[in-house]
């Protein structure tokens, strides 16, 4: 298949320290930031040179291509992103297209005598292509490559074996929703999706990117280490305009238009003055893929289970990384319709849920649960008006209002928002009697 890497492959380039700075204020305008486990992880990459390490973060935003891309390069760590057709656009320019649209209208004349595709610019920062669907594909010759079902997949194990080999530390999204598998209708025979989940819940870690990873280490005798990664936002950029797309998708519009919007969404989030939100990124401890005890007899059983078992344990992971906002515990709140809530009603139900909150521990290790954005000066959760007045600076805004108080009676104007706030958090409170 390396006669199709060129259809794929980064091209992973240093960049400037201006392009390095805007992209540190666009991030700072937005968000918050606070990482945890990356130094740990620095340090163990300097003792194990001749390793590879894969991330496997969840995937809720557009953002988390971007934010992740900076942290590495701020760290002068070379981290390959994998990122799907909807990123890797090819006439969709930055210069006459996007800036322009979503910027500012001046630099139609600013950078007039520039030019860079989407594509082109996110494979120069290091990021590889993953194709969601079969398609034709033109050559700079005018020539026609045909990309099929099998293809894809062959394609993505041969390149993944290439990242291994060259001991890379690489990004792939194996999340998955079987919700957005068959609105998008994406690769139907292995089931795999590795989008953003537009409801703020991910059913689960697909094996199959893991199972690539295990060949990779079997066929090329490079160690791969697992590092699983949480990305928690406080407010999720793309939030209202996931419906947006939902029924972009829907109606068969033009994919160059529903990529275009979506793109531009992100762009004008970042440099649009609002109120930031907190963002959390946390990386966990890296596991060694083990390969000795797959080598002999029924070699693609062994491999299959164990995928999926790596899958698993790295979904729960990541979940048992995810860190409360005030958020989520207020639209846990109220009862699965959202309906109208009164006042002390609201207060009774937060209480119970800090209450819940202050013994939880969750996951087969039963780690006690991240409670940072919750907590007060004094060691312990805030109060529940303290809670409701942060969500309210959020998401109750002249110009944002997707709840609010009505006289004696809280309210949600955008249930589907709503929704994914609380299903951030949801694996939390399956055991809390409501």
């Amino acid at each position: 298949m390396e006669s199709m890497f060129h259809l794929i492959q980064h091209d992973w380039q240093p960049i400037g320290p201006l392009e390095l700075t805007l992209f540190q204020l666009a991030r700072g305008n937005t968000f918050n930031m606070r990482v945890i486990g990356l130094e740990g992880l620095k340090r163990f990459r300097k003792e194990n040179p001749d390793c590879s390490i894969t991330f496997k973060p969840n995937h809720l935003s557009e953002a988390d291509f971007i934010v992740l891309s900076i942290l590495f390069r701020e760290h002068d760590m070379r981290v390959p992103i994998e990122g799907g057709s909807n990123l890797f656009i090819d006439d969709i320019d930055i210069f006459k297209d996007l800036l322009p649209d979503f910027v500012n209208n001046e630099f139609k004349e600013s950078v007039i005598d520039h030019r860079m595709s989407i594509a082109q610019y996110l494979s120069r920062r290091g990021a590889f292509k993953v194709f969601r669907e079969p398609m034709n594909i033109k050559q700079e010759d005018g020539s026609e490559i045909t990309v099929g079902r099998k293809d894809i997949i062959s394609l993505i194990r041969a390149y993944r074996y290439h990242l291994v080999k060259e001991k890379e530390m690489y990004v792939t999204f194996p999340g998955f929703s079987s919700i957005k598998s068959s609105l998008l209708d994406l690769l139907k025979k292995d089931g795999i999706k590795t989008g953003r989940s537009y409801t703020g819940k991910i059913d689960g870690f697909h094996h199959l990117p893991f199972l690539m990873d295990i060949e990779a280490s079997l066929y090329s005798d490079v160690d791969v280490y697992i590092v699983e990664v949480n990305i928690a936002y406080e407010r999720v950029l793309e939030d209202e305009h996931f419906h947006e797309l939902t029924l972009l998708y829907e109606s068969g519009a033009d994919k160059r238009e529903i990529y275009i919007k979506d793109l531009g969404y992100i762009i004008k989030e970042f440099h649009n003055d609002k109120y930031k939100g907190n963002l959390s990124i946390k990386f966990g401890e890296p596991r060694k893929i083990e390969t000795s005890d797959l080598k002999d007899g029924f070699i693609g059983r062994k491999i299959k289970s164990a995928a999926y078992k790596y899958a698993e344990d790295s979904f729960e992971s990541m979940l048992a990384m995810q860190p409360v906002f005030p958020a989520n515990i207020y639209f846990t709140a109220f009862n699965e319709n959202f309906n109208k809530m009164p006042v002390r009603v609201m207060r009774e139900k937060i209480d119970d849920i800090r209450d819940f909150l202050r013994t939880l521990v969750w996951g087969k290790a039963k780690r006690r649960i991240d409670l940072h954005y919750v907590m007060g000066y004094n060691n312990r959760i805030i109060s529940a008006d303290e809670i409701i007045n942060r969500t309210f600076q959020i998401f109750s805004s002249p110009d944002r209002r997707l709840t609010d108080i009505d006289g004696d009676m809280f309210v949600v104007y955008n249930k589907d928002v709503a929704h994914q706030y609380r299903n951030h958090t949801a694996h939390f409170f399956e055991g809390m009697q409501k």
